[in-house]
């Protein structure tokens, strides 16, 4: 079975080590491989992915540039995975957050990484408005982070009732990460599923097999996109998962990597 990961992250060489430490020891969770892009590819052979997606999140507005130019250069070299961008809800204060979007579309970036908890804003904040609909304008995907975050247990920023409002922008690409968002999912069936939002299954291995069959349900095999979160969670981890919820062939290849294929445009 052929496997798009749509939810993974690398670091820079020299600093990968050292980050995914740091942040692990944030969260209080465990992580796999170096944090690095060659990394990735190791573990990707052994769990038996194709194709990664790279979500950087720029944790400082002064990030988003620097990042962005990196995953250009990377995507031009690279066959296995593919790099977003990124975007961060204070960069009006230093560029044009409508033409910076418009530089990543131009230059063959397929979405960015929005992380409410770790840049520290609602998803639903009217001032975000700008920075969705050049999204949708020029076909950009966002990628939300969703839930609990553990390195932020005391407060969600990104709640299900949040992100719905986000979801009514017109022509909007949304996926929502962690199942819909993390620890709440009986909210996500009730409030979110069903509503042509993207769900990836990233750093769900622990959903109880009942609500995640009836969150595929409501929201539709076609909106359900596999996810790992590595290097937090191995993709093997989440296939195991997936396969003990006895799912029929044609869902668990929209769920792999056929829904992935029309949202990323790409083909396999």
């Amino acid at each position: 079975m052929k496997i798009i990961d749509v939810h993974t992250h690398f670091f820079p060489d020299n600093i990968g080590p050292s980050t995914v430490k740091m942040l692990a020891e944030k969260a209080n969770i465990s992580a796999s491989g170096e944090g690095t892009a060659a990394s990735m590819l190791e573990y990707m052979k052994l769990d038996g992915v194709t194709v990664s997606v790279n979500c950087p999140v720029a944790t400082k507005k002064e990030q988003v540039k620097g990042i962005n130019k990196r995953m250009i250069e990377f995507n031009k070299t690279s066959k296995s995975i593919i790099g977003f961008g990124a975007m961060h809800p204070l960069y009006m204060e230093i560029g044009n957050p409508v033409e910076e979007i418009e530089f990543l579309a131009a230059n063959g970036i397929k979405g960015i990484k929005l992380h409410p908890e770790y840049q520290t804003f609602y998803p639903d904040d009217p001032s975000m408005k700008s920075i969705y609909e050049a999204c949708a304008k020029n076909n950009i995907i966002i990628l939300f982070h969703a839930g609990v975050d553990f390195a932020y247990p005391d407060l969600v920023h990104a709640t299900p009732k949040r992100l719905l409002e986000v979801s009514k922008v017109t022509g909007l690409k949304m996926i929502l990460a962690h199942t819909g968002s993390y620890q709440m999912w009986d909210d996500v069936h009730d409030v979110l599923s069903g509503r042509g939002i993207y769900f990836d299954t990233s750093y769900s291995a622990e959903i109880e097999s009942g609500i995640m069959k009836k969150i595929i349900k409501k929201n539709t095999p076609e909106r359900m996109l596999f996810g790992s979160d590595f290097p937090w969670m191995r993709a093997k981890k989440v296939i195991d998962m997936i396969e003990g919820l006895g799912l029929d062939t044609d869902t668990k290849e929209k769920l792999y990597y056929r829904n992935a294929e029309k949202l990323l445009n790409i083909k396999l």
